[in-house]
């Protein structure tokens, strides 16, 4: 079996493809899945994921071994430490603006720039 891939999953659409599009690698790779709740970096967002998503994440998940970290204070951190054994990391990203981005910070770029093996950025199809 092959390193795992990393995945950042979150309520919003963009988490739920990146769930999809990490889980459809997984499989390809015939390996395993370590999936970490990744509920997003702003202020209001929400510290869970919803039961509607971890029922989407068991679901989607079948036939592939996987593991989920619930959220952990530094998501970026997690990410770029299990990257460090992983095949991937795959990141759910969504548009903001630069300023946006300078104010509250990205755990995306930090975990493009940090990390330790190919990271992925998967968008919401909409």
């Amino acid at each position: 079996m092959t390193a795992p891939v990393v995945i950042a999953v979150n309520d919003r659409p963009e988490g739920v493809a990146a769930l999809h599009w990490g889980l459809k690698q997984a499989r390809r790779l015939q390996t395993s899945a370590v999936l970490v709740a990744s509920t997003g970096d702003t202020p209001s967002a929400p510290v869970h994921l919803s039961t509607a998503t971890r029922e989407l994440i068991a679901s989607a998940a079948e036939g592939v071994d996987h593991v989920l970290h619930d959220q952990p204070d530094d998501v970026a951190q997690t990410l770029i430490t299990l990257s460090e054994d992983a095949d991937m990391v795959v990141l759910p990203v969504r548009r903001r603006s630069v300023t946006m981005k300078f104010l509250l910070g990205s755990n995306a770029m930090r975990v493009i720039a940090e990390a330790h093996c190919p990271v992925v950025t998967v968008k919401s199809p909409a």
